[in-house]
């Protein structure tokens, strides 16, 4: 079994290392342009384009295998568009889906944090989790990491997709019961598939999932 990752935003292939210790499974997370590995590609600013950059490193990591797509925050949504790619192509499709740390995409309030001034934009992303006192001390680092997390957040915000899908195998949402998603808006995911989602709330916020490794390995694998 393999685990498909995709990041939150900001992230990279690096994100999710503390998790991929699982070493009963092998994780694969893969860099969208402008992050990690694929730094030196221009970034992208929606969801669809983010799926269509990597769609073909997708259908090589997921060739001949069973495998499970994961993402938390903007991952989550990558993921839930990359189902909806693969369906369209008549691949092979995951064993489960696992969204972590993302309301419905069709639920929420229409949001514009990635428009914020810098002081207020930095202050809601610390807020969040999404970024430590070490980078927001270092003015270089806050250049090289601004314009990712802006481009991310834009991204994430601005998509919207309540459509109704045939897939059958489980989907799990996992979510933190301090983040700042309405549970209504997380239940919400019920609207999107014929078979209900099970949803699992966590102690935590928005980045719960670093906090109940385990419990969270067993939900994805």
């Amino acid at each position: 079994m393999k685990i498909i990752a995709y990041p939150f935003a900001g992230g990279s292939s690096y994100s999710y290392a503390r998790l991929a210790r699982d070493h009963m499974y092998e994780w694969i997370t893969l860099d969208p342009p402008g992050h990690g590995s694929s730094m030196r590609l221009p970034l992208m600013h929606s969801i669809p384009e983010m799926v269509s950059a990597l769609l073909e490193p997708t259908l090589r990591a997921t060739a001949g295998s069973a495998y499970v797509l994961f993402g938390h925050s903007m991952g989550a949504y990558i993921a839930l568009a990359m189902l909806d790619r693969l369906v369209e192509l008549g691949a092979s499709l995951p064993a489960r889906l696992v969204m972590s740390g993302a309301a419905a995409p069709h639920s929420r309030v229409l949001q514009h944090h990635a428009e914020l001034p810098q002081k207020e934009f930095l202050e809601w992303v610390a807020n969040m989790g999404g970024i430590s006192a070490e980078v927001l001390a270092e003015p270089q680092l806050v250049e090289l990491f601004e314009p990712i997390l802006r481009a991310d957040i834009g991204a994430a915000e601005a998509y919207s997709d309540g459509s109704l899908r045939d897939y059958d195998g489980p989907v799990h949402i996992l979510l933190g019961k301090d983040e700042r998603i309405a549970l209504a808006d997380g239940l919400a995911w019920a609207d999107c598939f014929v078979r209900v989602p099970e949803v699992h709330l966590f102690d935590g916020g928005h980045f719960f999932l670093f906090d109940e490794i385990q419990t969270v390995q067993a939900l994805i694998a």
